[in-house]
């Protein structure tokens, strides 16, 4: 009987470790940093941002729900984080158009 209580024991903990660990990844992904690193990656890849001060990013949550705005300054363009599953999968989706002509 002591076999299977210590057996029984050292797998739940076991499972409880793995639980643990696999989580603790996922909270990485999700984190303000990570995002911020993503939009930086993201915006990097355009060769014609100016000067810094360009992209301003408003992010705010409502009953448990983020929600991620970055205005263009130079364009006026509006763009909305369009939320996944998995945060590597979210996109951008212009949202407004700017009201003035370039």
């Amino acid at each position: 009987m002591k076999k299977y209580l210590s057996g029984f024991i050292t797998g739940t903990l076991a499972t409880i470790c793995m639980f643990m660990f696999l989580g603790a990844g996922q909270i990485e992904d999700d984190s303000l940093k990570v995002m911020l690193g993503r939009i930086d990656a993201y915006l990097s890849g355009d060769t014609t941002i100016g000067p810094s001060g360009r992209y301003q990013l408003q992010s705010f949550s409502i009953d448990r729900t983020h929600w991620h705005y970055l205005l263009d300054t130079t364009t006026g363009e509006l763009y909305r984080m369009e939320p996944s599953r998995t945060p590597s999968n979210a996109r951008w989706v212009l949202t407004a158009e700017p009201n003035f002509k370039k």
